[in-house]
């Protein structure tokens, strides 16, 4: 089971700390009484995706023997106007590169680590749309991958 606590450090300052201990400072912006000294919430979540599909993924290529030198998640996402403000759209963008990694090869994985696999995903995606690209060794392509029309 998963356990964490949150500490009101004070004024909109927040630590918190997973169930080893770990900590983590989130803070509110100076709109709403913050001093920017941690990450906002939101974008915590955006962390969250980013790291769980990235590990799920990074784990399906090492089962895969596919070896990799570099691999970056960016995400970003959009907000609705209306109270709660919740995210809307989502976009992550993966760049992988490595000699042995090819677009099958990664997009096997992804599917697997990141459709199958990540909670953080599946959680998300039931309330926002979320929409994937990748980079591979430089090359650029939106998920799901375009088919050749017969």
């Amino acid at each position: 089971m998963a356990m964490v606590t949150v500490e009101w450090k004070g004024n909109m300052l927040f630590e918190g700390r997973d169930s080893d201990n770990r900590p983590v400072i989130m803070d509110a912006s100076a709109i709403y009484g913050g001093n920017n000294e941690g990450v906002r919430p939101m974008e915590l979540l955006l962390i969250s995706l980013a790291g769980c599909t990235g590990i799920e993924v990074g784990h399906a290529l090492n089962k895969m023997r596919v070896p990799f030198t570099e691999f970056k998640i960016k995400a970003d996402a959009v907000r609705r106007e209306e109270i709660p403000q919740i995210f809307t759209e989502i976009n992550v963008e993966y760049t992988v590169n490595g000699e042995a990694v090819t677009l099958e090869k990664f997009v096997r994985a992804f599917e697997l680590g990141a459709v199958k696999y990540c909670s953080v995903a599946n959680m998300l995606k039931a309330a926002s749309h979320i929409n994937y690209c990748f980079l591979v060794n430089g090359e650029h392509h939106a998920y799901p991958l375009a088919t050749a029309s017969t």
